[in-house]
């Protein structure tokens, strides 16, 4: 008797088990139920809510955006990163480059007074603009290359291009890129300081003015990342960049030079952008970063080859 009645407890227990467990999964089930109900009002709302923000940016704001993502420039923005959007902030793009351009500039003609040669007011130039932006192009332009030859499937080379180290392909890339930045701007130099400064003004403009082009026209190849946090700006925004590169380059370099260097950065970045987008699905921050590195040493060659006006 024991057994029995020790047997219809054990059931008696199991089936109350049971009932509990049909009981907690109900529960769970009207969760998870009224958490997928989400009303898309509510969506619509906020998203309503973060363009209404957005278009409360003034230009101002637009520029401390862009100063503070594009440089290590101490700047207050003043509202946390989910209420501004970078993407429509970028039309200043061009104007916080001719900032950067500025600053190498003015260290130049600093340095210019102590009679340095040409290659260490080059050296001296490329090395302010790389401590004002962090390097944050010189990244990107590493890390693209590092995928670009490191990997041989599409989710290699982005797992490659977030690894912070940096490879050989990296490496050659950096160096590349900074060689013939400095020689341009050694011959530049040579030019004058006062056509050396405009030509730093102008190309950092420049080469700025087309990222947000690239990211209207090419979907982001991942959705992490500060392309993909930073948004796709509209059509107007990024025309509006682009328009502001070219009158840097026609008020301070002319007309020829500026068709030329326009010709020949459309061309280059156009491939590259090309090549990069069929290999990766898209553009990220690294991409930018490289496609500013490109255009600014393509446009520093086309002013060697028919100098400034």
């Amino acid at each position: 008797m024991y057994a029995t009645a020790k047997a219809k407890n054990i059931e008696g227990l199991v089936l109350a088990d049971k009932e509990d467990d049909k009981e907690d999964q109900t529960v769970d089930d009207q969760e998870q139920l009224e958490e997928s109900s989400v009303d898309p009002d509510d969506d619509l709302a906020e998203e309503s809510d973060f363009l209404n923000r957005v278009k409360k940016q003034s230009w101002f704001s637009d520029l401390k955006i862009c100063v503070g993502v594009l440089t290590r420039l101490p700047v207050f923005i003043g509202v946390a990163p989910e209420d501004f959007s970078i993407s429509e902030a970028s039309r200043f793009f061009p104007i916080v480059g001719a900032l950067v351009g500025l600053i190498a500039g003015v260290v130049l003609l600093l340095f210019s007074w102590f009679d340095f040669s040409s290659a260490i007011l080059a050296l001296l130039a490329l090395l302010t603009m790389t401590l004002v932006t962090g390097a944050l192009h010189e990244d990107g332009l590493a890390d693209t290359f590092d995928g670009l030859g490191g990997g041989t499937t599409r989710e290699q080379k982005l797992s490659i291009m977030q690894d912070s180290q940096i490879g050989s392909y990296g490496v050659m890339a950096l160096l590349f890129s900074f060689g013939l930045r400095w020689a341009a701007l050694t011959e530049i130099t040579e030019m004058g300081i006062d056509v050396v400064m405009l030509a730093l003004v102008a190309t950092a403009a420049a080469s700025r003015a087309a990222l947000p082009a690239v990211m209207h026209f090419i979907p982001v190849a991942r959705e992490d990342g500060l392309s993909a946090d930073a948004g796709k700006p509209s059509f107007d925004r990024a025309m509006m960049a682009f328009l502001i590169g070219i009158a840097f380059l026609l008020l301070l370099l002319g007309f020829r030079p500026t068709i030329v260097a326009i010709g020949l950065s459309v061309l280059v970045a156009g491939l590259f952008v090309y090549f990069v987008a069929t290999r990766l699905g898209g553009q990220t921050g690294d991409v930018l970063g490289a496609t500013q590195q490109i255009i600014e040493a393509t446009i520093l060659l086309a002013l060697v080859m028919v100098g400034l006006e």
